[in-house]
């Protein structure tokens, strides 16, 4: 059989597979640390172009290698941005539902879970913008690691406005604003950052959450007494 005809194809690709498959099992610090490398590089060239843009030939530029060499660490595109996204969200959502399990006030686990999210975002960035961006999709994605993801955040987002909720029945909160409004514009407010928040700007990610905090929980407009010292300048 000539080579380039799909039988050949086939068993090259098999043969990679088993090569990756042996690697991975095998699990030495050299193989494990080109992996985390090329998922790292994925992160940053699915940020910037899209995960629909983007191309394995652009990953394997970025690391100047070829992208047949990928193949030996990552079985492809869609195996790249489960490993980019999954380990890191569901950390994150473990994390919240910690938050929202706490014998706490509804206001005190908003004002631990923001500075906790974006946290977060900063400590697994691009990562988890990555999944920002994509998160659109990801729920009509037939992967079933997509569907689990899609899950898992919407349960998040539900234990939010049910403590929303709670903060309004007990009346912590005001009566006249729907709790899954307040929700969406919360997470709107969190979410949107992907579009110009990166580490080591002037403000940690856990001081931005905290802002947000004290925007979503009291508001812009200053009270006596409330509100007297500066915030810092964010040199924008």
């Amino acid at each position: 059989m000539a080579e380039g005809e799909p039988g050949t194809n086939l068993k090259r690709e098999s043969a990679i597979a088993r090569r990756r498959r042996a690697a991975q099992e095998a699990g030495s610090e050299e193989y494990l640390a080109k992996r985390q490398e090329v998922i790292r590089a994925a992160a940053t060239v699915f940020q910037e172009k899209g995960y629909d843009t983007a191309t394995l030939h652009d990953v394997a530029e970025a690391l100047d290698t070829d992208r047949a060499t990928l193949y030996y660490y990552i079985a492809g595109k869609d195996d790249l941005l489960r490993e980019i996204v999954q380990e890191h969200v569901l950390k994150i959502t473990a994390e919240a539902r910690r938050i929202a399990a706490a014998e706490s006030s509804a206001a005190e686990k908003l004002t631990r879970f923001l500075p906790a999210l974006m946290a977060s975002f900063e400590a697994y960035f691009p990562y988890i913008f990555v999944f920002i961006q994509e998160d659109a999709g990801m729920s009509k994605r037939r992967s079933q690691w997509g569907r689990h993801l899609a899950t898992a955040v919407n349960d998040v987002q539900a234990q939010i406005v049910q403590i929303v909720e709670t903060g309004i029945r007990d009346g912590e909160f005001r009566r006249d604003v729907p709790a899954d409004l307040v929700t969406n514009a919360m997470f709107g407010m969190v979410n949107w950052s992907h579009r110009w928040f990166t580490p080591g700007g002037p403000h940690s990610g856990e001081e931005i959450g905290n802002y947000f905090a004290k925007l979503l929980l009291h508001g812009l407009v200053r009270t006596p007494g409330q509100g007297s010292a500066a915030a810092p300048r964010s040199g924008r």
